[in-house]
């Protein structure tokens, strides 16, 4: 039986092929109800920043997207970003909480675009739902000293908060007032009890539509005088929307996780993670044990299963191994 395809303009469709995503960090400082990576996979192994680095340049992947957790409480993010800003466009997804005007000067320069994750423009709504507490005229400050980067904001959709048109309108005129260039208004992804169906708000103007798999989930448009991105959730990722009937899609996104392996999109706490943990704490302790002079390193890069690799001893231990 042949299979519903996936609309080209899809993550899952294969738009966004020239693009890699990058966990920095499973440390937040919020506690949105909602966050899906409070089942996602966190591996226990941290890579090096030189390791990474190295990971994103060899990946020849020419947008890169730094996220969390929460990207800015990555200690060496100022030298990730100058590491790999030459030859690539570096993006960072925040909750805003470090955002100050010194922090955007010493840390956030070079940027090609910041996104900033507000979900109510009133800041103090947005504080009782995030927990983050942020300051608009702290906001505008920091805003200013990003002048070369794009801002955007992105706002999930969320019952009582922003759930209408009239909502809408509101917070575009405070992204205006922040110095924000777009927005991106976004479905909940797998929360039924807060989930607002853009449809109810627009019908299906802006190619909106009740079946983001096949039609389209990603969706461009200009609204009271601002570019707004609408994302929709297909069925795979919210119950009130059909789920596709044996599916035809081009594949997932590469996620580059901090333990410096590429993943086949993001992964979630399950039996595959489980075994991904073991496979991974065996790999310390072969590292372990070369560091002890337990193992030589012969030996070390023979159980690692990388035993064409003939560093010297005294490079092994601090290298990229994975």
């Amino acid at each position: 039986m042949e299979g519903q395809k996936a609309n080209e303009k899809n993550f899952c469709g294969g738009a966004f092929s020239d693009w890699m995503e990058v966990m920095l960090t499973e440390k937040c400082n919020g506690r949105c109800s909602w966050c899906v990576d409070k089942k996602g996979y966190h591996p226990k192994y941290h890579a090096s920043a030189k390791c990474l680095v190295e990971k994103i340049l060899a990946a020849d992947k020419k947008n890169i997207i730094l996220l969390g957790g929460e990207p800015t409480l990555y200690e060496e993010l100022a030298y990730l970003i100058g590491a790999i800003r030459q030859d690539r466009n570096v993006y960072v997804t925040t909750n805003g909480s470090r955002l100050t005007p010194r922090f955007a000067a010493d840390v956030l320069t070079g940027l090609t675009g910041l996104n900033i994750s507000i979900h109510d423009n009133n800041l103090a709504e947005n504080h009782r739902i995030t927990g983050i507490r942020l300051d608009e005229r702290n906001l505008i400050a920091a805003i200013e000293r990003i002048q070369e980067a794009n801002i955007r904001l992105n706002c999930n959709l969320i019952r009582g908060h922003i759930d209408s048109d009239d909502r809408i309108r509101d917070y575009v005129e405070f992204a205006k007032r922040l110095g924000a260039q777009s927005i991106r208004f976004a479905e909940l992804k797998g929360d039924i009890e807060q989930f607002v169906d853009l449809t109810s708000i627009y019908g299906n103007r802006f190619g909106i539509n009740n079946n983001p798999f096949g039609l389209g989930c990603q969706h461009d448009a200009e609204l009271y005088g601002m570019a707004v991105n609408f994302r929709q959730m297909c069925g795979f990722q919210i119950s009130c929307r059909p789920r596709p009937s044996n599916p035809e899609s081009s594949g997932r996104k590469k996620v580059l996780y901090y333990d410096g392996r590429i993943y086949d999109g993001w992964q979630m706490e399950d039996e595959r993670i489980e075994i991904m943990r073991t496979d991974h704490a065996k790999e310390i302790a072969i590292l372990e044990a070369y560091k002890k002079s337990v193992l030589t390193a012969d030996e070390a890069l023979i159980k690692l299963g990388i035993a064409e690799r003939k560093p010297s001893p005294e490079t092994h231990a601090g290298n990229c191994q994975y």
